[in-house]
């Protein structure tokens, strides 16, 4: 599209959602490129101004912007800026909504998009704990990113007066104008009429980014930290067989072929896959850990099942799964249904007995998926075992996606009541939590749908008291529907990619924002199982 004609159109948006105003700011981007901010200081020309800036930037990168974004100022109120620094260094990690401008002509403002995405908060190098705000990263990007020659130190504005200003945006992003959030935790996310017609949008371009963060090799980038385009150098198999299962989900769910993924169980397969005698562990020598998790073995597992729903036919995954299953039955005690969580590899003594709650829930899901696969009766009453356990040791109280997909599963098999009341427990007493959540939580998501399943299943299996009992199900359905929106608060919309060092690094993907906005496989992996599961119930 022409671009006189997506100015006029992103300036008919404003002048339909605002009335007057004085200041606004303008932020122009493209992919490969941090936004440039300008402040406009006067509202009767912001055509004009716009054009002029979009010139400029022709004149300087050789296109005109991909991204146009405008934000009106909507609110100003003048504060200390003592006070306006405790504000904002006692906020959430990037989750900070306002802007401030440090004198009162306006000179040196800033964005709180500018503010969270440039890390001017950020844990204090002594005390992790406590946050700061950063001059080292002010005055980095004042000076590679702006025109301003002033140098920012803090100890100058102590005791001044500051203002602290609430915008309200508009983006142009190349197709079309969106109205964004203007405060509080929705700030900046974009109006949509169809939220799951959005959805879909989000998981093809999230799916497709997932998909490309695999190596030919089929070993994954793990992620990125965004705020200055670092790599995450660490690695993690049970995040890679994890990651995998959503890729198989995510590809399956949008019709397309899922052979790309046999890559990244080759990957395990072929290097990390120990088999003594048949049976089979999947080991992790990150860092020199040489560690065999119960949970890393029951990923592998899951996603091995979840490519064989697709593809049923190859009986070398298979084989690969039978022996992983035959190796988490030795860390599952066959009286108790107690577990054992780390094994040193190679001489499988053990390591740890627990360490993450969680790899006992991915355990019974991986031995179910199976069982629903080879009708092996030795899984499935391991899973009745460790079910045993978990529902004597109030399991619930951990709230587990990966226990609410494998209570779900077992009530197919088996709908006894006991399995019923603990897969609603699991989510009955957290809904006001989950509610009001104010970060992401993907992983919500994910138990939720599981949870649905597992109710529509108890009222038509003769069940319905149970359900009556333990759960108020008009808020159950309104947590899912919230939270399923707001997850959309974790994508890498182009207004919130703009403002960092690598916009398209990290476009379409799916973020964790208290993390330092962390871009990890496994993050996307929970947002992408999470909408499947949503869209295949709710998208009708």
């Amino acid at each position: 599209m022409h671009i006189e004609f997506r100015i006029k159109a992103l300036i008919e948006k404003v002048a339909e959602n605002t009335r007057t105003f004085e200041y606004a700011f303008l932020s122009l981007g493209k992919e490969n490129i941090k936004a440039t901010v300008k402040l406009l200081k006067n509202a009767r020309y912001l055509e004009r101004d716009i054009v002029k800036q979009c010139e400029k930037f022709r004149k300087k990168t050789g296109v005109h912007p991909t991204w146009i974004k405008v934000d009106i100022v909507t609110e100003t109120e003048t504060v200390l800026f003592d006070d306006v620094v405790w504000d904002m260094v006692n906020t959430r990690r990037n989750y900070i909504d306002f802007g401030i401008a440090l004198d009162k002509y306006w000179n040196l403002a800033f964005l709180p998009e500018e503010i969270n995405a440039n890390a001017f908060i950020r844990p204090d190098k002594n005390d992790k704990s406590r946050f700061v705000f950063s001059e080292e990263n002010i005055n980095n990007y004042l000076k590679k990113y702006t025109n301003q020659t002033k140098k920012y130190t803090y100890n100058f504005y102590q005791g001044k007066e500051v203002i602290k200003f609430y915008t309200q945006g508009f983006i142009h992003d190349g197709e079309a104008v969106y109205t964004l959030g203007d405060k509080g935790l929705t700030k900046n996310l974009r109006e949509v009429s169809d939220v799951h017609q959005e959805i879909d949008r989000l998981l093809i371009g999230s799916t497709q980014f997932l998909k490309n963060m695999m190596n030919d090799n089929g070993k994954y980038n793990y992620g990125y930290f965004p705020h200055f385009d670092k790599n995450i150098s660490f690695y993690n198999n049970l995040r890679h067989a994890s990651s995998t299962y959503a890729l198989i989900e995510g590809l399956h769910y949008q019709g397309e072929d899922i052979s790309v993924t046999e890559k990244a169980l080759d990957y395990l397969i072929n290097h990390y896959l120990y088999d003594i005698d048949g049976v089979g562990y999947i080991y992790d020598d990150t860092n020199g850990a040489n560690e065999i998790k119960l949970g890393q073995n029951a990923a592998f597992i899951f996603a091995i099942c979840e490519y064989l729903k697709v593809n049923p036919d190859n009986t070398s995954y298979l084989n690969a799964a039978q022996k992983v299953a035959k190796g988490i039955l030795p860390m599952i005690d066959q009286e108790t249904g107690s577990t054992v969580h780390v094994l040193n590899y190679p001489d499988l003594s053990i390591k740890e007995q627990q360490r993450i709650v969680y790899y006992d829930g991915e355990a019974a899901l991986a031995l179910l998926r199976l069982y629903q696969i080879d009708g092996n009766h030795e899984w499935l009453d391991t899973v009745k075992l460790l079910f045993e356990y978990f529902i004597a040791n109030d399991y619930w109280q951990y709230h587990d996606h990966w226990l609410g997909y494998c209570t779900n599963e077992l009530v197919q098999i088996e709908p006894a009541e006991k399995y019923y009341r603990f897969g609603i427990q699991n989510v009955s007493g957290y809904l006001d939590y989950m509610k009001q959540r104010e970060t992401t939580y993907p992983t919500f998501l994910e138990m939720l749908m599981a949870t649905y399943h597992l109710v529509e299943k108890a009222k038509n299996t003769g069940y319905a008291h149970i359900v009556e009992e333990l759960l108020d199900e008009a808020k159950f359905l309104e947590v899912i529907h919230i939270r399923a929106d707001y997850e959309r608060t974790g994508f890498f919309y182009p207004e919130i990619a703009m403002y960092f060092k690598n916009p398209k690094r990290i476009l379409n993907a799916f973020f964790i924002k208290h993390h330092g906005y962390r871009v990890r496989i496994d993050d996307i992996e929970h947002y992408i199982s999470g909408y499947v599961q949503y869209q295949k119930v709710f998208n009708r």
